[in-house]
């Protein structure tokens, strides 16, 4: 088989073997696993042919050698998550603020013009603190 000359070339073959479901026979075969299938109607064949079970047995193990990966971070892990969940709900607040200014501080015909900016700046300073606080986060 010939190497194609140009990234055009590769992605074409990448997409016809895409389509005919042969993107891993290269690998296995390597592996003396199972032989590349070259007809595209015998590899779409082989394909519905192969056993459901031999795949998520596969899969269940890789993800178990991901874990025992993992497993010696965990802890390193859950701080990252704890992290991501609280700028998550750092970033739903950022709303409410905006209908608060909107809502109570410049469509509110019961406050004053210095009450109303007094509480506009108290807003816009916490608001501002929320976004740092979200962007460090």
């Amino acid at each position: 088989m010939t190497h194609p000359s140009s990234s055009r070339q590769r992605y074409r073959e990448f997409v016809e073997d895409y389509k005919h479901g042969r993107l891993d026979d290269a690998a296995e075969a390597a592996a003396g696993k199972k032989a590349v299938v070259e007809a595209p109607a015998a590899g779409a064949a082989a394909i519905a042919a192969e056993p459901k079970g031999i795949l998520r047995g596969k899969r269940r193990e890789y993800l178990r050698e991901y874990v025992r990966w993992l497993w010696p971070h965990r802890y390193r892990i859950g701080v990252v998550f704890t992290f991501a969940l609280i700028a998550a709900g750092i970033q739903m607040v950022e709303p409410l603020f905006m209908r608060f200014i909107i809502d109570k501080v410049l469509l509110n015909k019961a406050l004053d013009t210095p009450a109303r900016l007094i509480r506009l700046n108290l807003a816009g300073a916490t608001f501002l603190v929320v976004i740092t606080l979200s962007s460090v986060l």
